[in-house]
């Protein structure tokens, strides 16, 4: 139920496409059973046949004989009188158009074909409404699940990053979102036009042979069974395949973005074994699939086979005592086989619709997980750093229990409006984690970020964001300009305050240099710059945003010292008049903060400035001297 729920509310979105869509439908089975009814007058009136002739003709004579007096007999009696009944209208209404529209001696030649032609320009045009409604509204409908699902993945915490591979989340929106469009886009048309035909022909039918049309439709329920049988089957290999084919995603993420690596190593051959193998697991979920949606149409042609060879012999039978002339036992044959294809579409649009609800169940889940950041958007905002911040007693760990040892433990600083702090210490001390509790891409375990005294899970996290600027080691660029990569969803600012934050960050002449100046398209992730270029227009982006409070997280750790040098005059101009927290591994870059702190296994062991640390003799000492005289 969750999951329909689930479609209902968007569903709700297209209901007006809905209603037209299936007015569309009614109007074209009304039209197929006017053909239907207009082959009589057109033998009459265009080819002279005789009533005789079309009664033998449609096999409108020779109907079933009661029988008897007991109450099977008296309904066919009453179905029979009523199908009469009908007849004589429908020739009634007909009658009546004729001699509204005027028509009379030779122009009756004309005028049935004539109505025929519009009443399949009727049916034609119906069919077209219906399916083209059913379309809008279905693309519409997985476009809005797509675009949802989308913007639930990028608002989700770091910790949802940490436990979802980017090629997990790759497959969810697009290959289970394209199965989904495919059944409901491509296949919401065949099962109303089918479901529509099927009850036209199933009333065609019973007013043809009553007793004979009840027997055969005593198979839907045996049909009903195997569809559901198939259709389960289905539904478990397409969450199988699914799953595979986000490994599939997952290792062709990892290759295409770790090519570099994988040439170093000469490790080619061995990536390709590795996805050769998941193929295989993809492969293998595929052709269970297929195996069900191949043997599904044979098994149902060969029971329809059986069924029909039954009704043949019933009704040789029954033509031998009198009871069925051939040409009603022919047309309801007739009748009977077209009702073939719209069988055969529904059992295929099920095999569909099964794959659609495994898809759609794997996009549920994802939907269904909240975010453990949790937003107060309405709260009021707060328009820049007054005081400082400070950590107050903070903990976490990774797996968020708050049990046994955590990454952080007991964290108490301050920062000062305008000051620099350097946070120094060895690999797993903390120091990014402590970070990144500030933008709030994780919530510590137990204790407060506070900003200005205010707690800043009170804030709005749009305005807290806009408060802080970050550069990282792992500078992330788009396969965009440089100047869009420097305002970054900002196109309303003018150039020339993009060509003063580049200019600060000593990257205006390296792109004026390129082809297009700001106006080159840098490649994916900044491929075609150096790691120093990239490092500066990431340096630029960030004095762009003037955010009173700067993060830096290694921001030079991965640069050759003259590239080195450049940046780190570049970040200098960056965090002046700021306040900036500053991870550094190289202890050079970190000599002119105004306050160094030491963690070692995520507690604070050490605070102070850089010559008071040394005077210490202490764990900075100890770093110090293994970078510079070890």
């Amino acid at each position: 139920m969750e999951l329909v729920a689930f479609f209902l509310r968007y569903a709700r979105r297209y209901v007006h496409w809905g209603l037209l869509a299936l007015a569309a439908i009614a109007l074209f089975s009304l039209a197929t059973v006017a053909f239907v009814g207009l082959l009589s007058p057109m033998f009459q009136e265009t080819l002279g046949a005789s009533e005789d002739e079309v009664q033998d003709a449609l096999g409108r004579g020779g109907g079933p004989e009661a029988g008897g007096e007991g109450p099977v007999a008296r309904l066919v009696a009453y179905v029979e009188s009523r199908t009469e009944h009908w007849r004589a209208e429908a020739a009634g209404l007909y009658d009546d158009l004729k001699q509204q529209v005027g028509v009379e001696g030779r122009r009756e030649v004309f005028f049935a074909p004539v109505l025929l032609v519009l009443v399949l320009l009727l049916r034609s045009l119906m069919a077209f409404v219906s399916g083209y409604s059913l379309q809008r509204a279905g693309l519409g409908l997985t476009t809005d699940i797509r675009n949802d699902l989308y913007r639930h993945i990028i608002h989700q915490s770091s910790r949802f990053h940490q436990q979802h591979t980017s090629g997990e989340l790759y497959s969810r929106v697009v290959s289970d979102v394209a199965k989904l469009q495919n059944a409901v886009a491509a296949r919401l048309f065949d099962i109303f036009m089918s479901g529509a035909l099927l009850v036209v022909y199933t009333l065609y039918l019973l007013t043809i042979h009553f007793t004979m049309a009840l027997v055969s439709l005593v198979a839907v329920p045996v049909f009903a069974f195997l569809l559901a049988r198939f259709g389960k089957g289905m539904r478990k290999v397409t969450y199988r395949s699914q799953e595979r084919m986000a490994d599939l995603s997952g290792l062709l993420t990892e290759g295409i973005r770790g090519n570099r690596v994988v040439k170093a190593f000469g490790m080619e051959e061995f990536e390709c074994r590795r996805f050769e193998r998941a193929t295989r697991g993809h492969l293998l979920a595929n052709l269970r699939a297929q195996f069900l949606s191949t043997v599904s149409s044979p098994v149902i042609e060969a029971l329809a086979a059986i069924g029909g060879a039954a009704l043949v012999i019933w009704a040789g039978l029954m033509i031998l005592d009198g009871g069925l002339t051939f040409t009603r036992f022919f047309q309801f044959l007739i009748v009977l086989f077209l009702m073939y294809d719209p069988i055969r579409k529904l059992n295929k649009v099920n095999l569909v619709i099964q794959e659609a609800i495994a898809c759609g169940k794997r996009v549920h889940n994802v939907m269904q997980i909240k975010s453990d950041i949790v937003d107060n958007p309405t709260a009021p905002p707060i328009s820049g750093l007054d005081q400082g911040i400070r950590f107050e007693d903070v903990s976490f760990d990774y797996e968020n229990t708050g049990h046994g040892k955590g990454v952080l433990s007991g964290i108490r600083l301050e920062l000062h409006r305008g000051e620099v702090v350097a946070l120094v210490g060895a690999s797993g001390a903390g120091k990014s984690t402590l970070v990144n509790l500030l933008p709030r891409f994780f919530d510590p375990v137990s204790g407060q970020v506070q900003i200005d005294g205010t707690d800043i899970r009170a804030l709005p996290l749009a305005n807290l964001r806009s408060l802080i600027g970050i550069v990282t080691q792992e500078t992330v660029l788009f396969n965009d300009s440089v100047r869009n990569n420097i305002a970054y969803g900002r196109d309303d600012l003018p150039i020339e305050e993009v060509w003063m934050a580049a200019a600060a960050a000593y990257a205006d002449d390296f792109i004026m240099a390129m082809p297009e100046g700001y106006d080159t398209v840098i490649g994916e992730g900044g491929q075609n710059l150096s790691g120093g270029q990239r490092q500066r227009l990431a340096i630029a982006r960030a004095l762009l945003k003037n955010a009173p409070i700067l993060i830096l997280d290694e921001a030079t750790s991965h640069l050759d010292t003259e590239s080195e040098v450049v940046v780190q005059r570049a970040i200098y101009n960056l965090m002046e008049g700021r306040t900036a927290l500053v991870i550094a591994h190289r202890l050079s870059t970190v000599v002119r903060a105004d306050r160094i702190v030491v963690l070692d296994r995520g507690s604070i062991v050490e605070e102070g400035t850089h010559e008071q640390l040394l005077e210490l003799g202490g764990a900075y000492k100890r770093l110090y001297d293994l970078q510079f005289h070890g």
